[in-house]
């Protein structure tokens, strides 16, 4: 039962994760770049968003590093390189080629504006550069590639926790310290192996402690979340260096008490299938923002206080509809032909395990 109830917690928070990101992207790209006049919804909508950023991806990286565990202490390369490394890079690659195909055969023709949408390269040499250093909005993929490989590295070291998460301190404090503000993409690469290297390293402790709610840990973090929370806002320091860390590390555990309370108490079948499936949402949600772009100014151009409900409740009801409408192509998409949109062909892996370059997994 245990273990029942720790796969559901954990599956509860990535589609929590998974959620926030769009609605992430969503607040970013379509609701912060409209003229609402003096309504105050929006901008208690980024408020929100933005007191959320502390947990959103350290959550959702310390639970891949939780989840790639077994593959990084246990497992051999050749089996790390195919069902992780190998088939992250492919599914990387092929989004960030679509993603570009789509921006000049639509976006650019249509003239449409679309904010963060993320760098256009108008080369092959371009595009080949784009991918190495993450200037795109997929490069979580990109990122959890790199934390396997540095994770299974150190792994054959002394102290290979100590090293690992003590290289994530380091990266994490130096992208704050000197990085400009400008290289967000680099900054992001550097943040978060922190995260994955506890999620890694430190499962059993989590499997410990974390495997049922602890009330009395979950009000005492929560509190100390809204207060650090309060302190940094008002102070203008939740960039600061070791500020985001220390809140990161408070919400996480605030967050994963508090889903383990939930999914010990109710069942949350439909956020965990949720969990269960981020990828499709993660890859294909922005290619739904795009169009949203063109026609959401309209949409939203309602007057009193009705508009000001419907204004209310679209970012939540758009990152829902958003979320099914990724899950509802996946299910289109991934079948025949076009289970290579989110797996490695079956025929490069053939040719990379005769090659020597992949080993098949046991």
């Amino acid at each position: 039962m245990a273990s029942a109830r720790r796969i559901d917690w954990i599956d509860a928070a990535k589609g929590v994760c998974i959620l926030a990101v769009v609605l992430y992207h969503f607040n970013q790209m379509v609701l912060q770049q409209i003229d609402f006049g003096q309504t105050a919804i929006p901008t208690l909508w980024n408020l929100i968003i933005t007191a959320l950023k502390p947990l959103r991806m350290p959550l959702f990286f310390l639970i891949s590093g939780f989840l790639a565990s077994r593959s990084i202490i246990s497992r051999g390369w050749g089996e790390i390189r195919t069902s992780r490394v190998a088939n992250l890079l492919w599914v990387y690659v092929l989004w960030v080629g679509l993603y570009w195909l789509f921006t000049e055969s639509v976006i650019e023709p249509l003239d449409v504006d679309v904010v963060a949408a993320g760098a256009h390269p108008d080369s092959i040499g371009g595009f080949a550069a784009q991918l190495l250093v993450a200037d795109t909005g997929l490069w979580y993929l990109y990122a959890l590639v790199l934390y396997f490989a540095t994770c299974k590295l150190l792994q054959h070291l002394k102290h290979p926790a100590v090293l690992s998460i003590g290289l994530g301190v380091v990266l994490h404090l130096g992208s704050s310290l000197w990085l400009p503000p400008q290289w967000w993409n680099i900054g992001s690469l550097l943040d978060y192996l922190f995260f994955f290297a506890i999620g890694c390293h430190l499962k059993p402790l989590i499997d410990r402690h974390y495997v049922q709610c602890d009330m009395r840990r979950l009000l005492i973090t929560g509190a100390l979340t809204l207060v650090a929370l309060g302190i940094a806002w008002k102070l203008s320091a939740l960039e600061a260096p070791g500020v985001k860390l220390v809140l990161a590390l408070l919400m996480v555990s605030t967050t994963i008490d508090l889903f383990a309370w939930l999914t010990e108490r109710f069942r949350m079948a439909l956020l965990c299938d949720v969990g269960r499936r981020t990828l499709p949402i993660y890859v294909i949600h922005k290619l739904l923002i795009f169009a949203l772009v063109a026609i959401m100014p309209e949409a939203l151009n309602v007057e009193g206080a009705f508009g000001n409900g419907v204004l209310a409740m679209t970012p939540l009801a758009m990152t829902v509809l958003i979320g099914a409408l990724c899950l509802l192509a996946h299910r289109g998409l991934n079948r025949g032909p076009g289970r290579v949109l989110f797996t490695m062909p079956h025929t490069f892996r053939r040719v990379a395990y005769r090659t020597g370059l992949l080993q098949p997994v046991h």
